[in-house]
């Protein structure tokens, strides 16, 4: 199960690189903090996955995953906050890929989580 975590870690991480990459290159949206969306995304993902393999309980599971969902969305509110006040000019192109980010990195966490679910119960 380890193995698919570090997968799941790679392959948003991978996808996330594509995403910035052609955002960029073919549709001029370029910005040089794109990278910091994808660092924040990769520490966040590390953390995670090290809580969710502490807290194997099936019944903690639904609390778990509730409480990492809020604690991802707040955490990158705060950054974009942050990103908003401090780049001037710059912002919506580090939106776009911020989004991005976040996208892949919950659709990869969330399919994660489920077979780490599925094993789980039997």
């Amino acid at each position: 199960m380890k193995l698919k975590s570090i997968s799941a870690i790679l392959i948003s991480t991978g996808l996330s690189f594509l995403y910035s990459y052609l955002l960029s290159n073919f549709l001029q949206k370029e910005t040089s903090v794109w990278w910091h969306s994808l660092v924040f995304f990769i520490v966040l993902s590390i953390g995670l996955n090290l809580l969710y393999f502490i807290k194997t309980d099936e019944k903690t599971y639904t609390g778990i995953l509730l409480s990492s969902g809020i604690i991802k969305f707040l955490l990158s509110l705060v950054l974009l906050s942050v990103y908003l006040f401090t780049l001037k000019g710059g912002f919506f192109t580090f939106f776009l890929h911020f989004i991005g980010h976040y996208v892949l990195f919950t659709v990869f966490e969330i399919r994660y989580l489920l077979q780490l679910i599925k094993t789980q119960s039997k």
